[in-house]
């Protein structure tokens, strides 16, 4: 019953999504782009909690004096369920878009709101493509947008850390960006474990950053398997 009351408050919210669509995509045209952009964050930020919280889940976060004063960040995190992008939308304390699949872009209204936030779009089944997504991504985040990617590629579905594909940490490189690992614990467990809602006690902790001018920064591969030792043992802990 949970489940079913859930995902009909979803549409109706979904729906006021839609109203809020129309209304964007007027100010977008009147309203001078700073100030624009800023209502678009107030208003991703409100949907991306509302969500979450609307499960009956609560939120811990740690580690939040561990953001950089500059926002050329791309955040790199471990990616448990389909309830992470509100987690990170609505919890880590900055504005940020992601690097999202291409299927994504045929969903109407849902494509436009993460257009403004901003997404880029990426196309994993052709390797130049996937080059113009990350170059794209790249200019976001030197624009002061921080990006998040996820380097195992898919949902974990679990508290089990997967292998990290090292060629999504080109992107932080390609933009000089400062590197803030992220660690989520318990997201897979609020719908992924049997498909239905429950209440789940979410964790979120943002750790050290790792800065261009790191001596790990420049090797792709000692910096993957740090990445991944740095979170798995931070879940472990959590």
């Amino acid at each position: 019953m949970k489940t079913i009351l859930w995902k009909t408050f979803f549409l109706l919210f979904m729906f006021l999504c839609l109203i809020a669509y129309l209304i964007f995509a007027l100010l977008k045209l009147i309203t001078p782009k700073k100030i624009y952009h800023g209502l678009v964050q107030k208003v991703v930020r409100f949907w991306a909690r509302t969500t979450l919280l609307s499960t009956g889940s609560s939120v811990q976060v740690d580690g939040s004096e561990n953001l950089p004063e500059n926002r050329n960040i791309c955040f790199i995190s471990n990616h448990q369920g389909m309830f992470d992008i509100p987690l990170v939308l609505g919890f880590v304390g900055v504005p940020t878009g992601f690097i999202a699949k291409q299927e994504l872009f045929k969903i109407p209204v849902l494509s436009h709101w993460m257009r403004e936030i901003p997404c880029v779009f990426i196309d994993r089944g052709s390797a130049r493509k996937a080059i113009e997504s990350f170059a794209a991504s790249a200019e976001v985040i030197k624009a002061g947008h921080p990006m998040v990617i996820f380097p195992e590629g898919t949902r974990s579905r679990s508290d089990k850390l997967g292998e990290f594909h090292q060629g999504s940490l080109k992107l932080p490189g390609m933009a000089g960006a400062t590197i803030v690992p992220l660690a989520i614990k318990g997201s897979w467990r609020v719908f992924e474990i049997d498909k239905k809602i429950h209440a789940e006690k979410l964790k979120l902790r943002i750790l050290p950053a790792i800065t261009p001018d790191s001596d790990i920064y420049r090797d792709k591969r000692m910096l993957s398997e740090h990445l991944h030792q740095l979170i798995e043992t931070t879940l472990n802990e959590m």
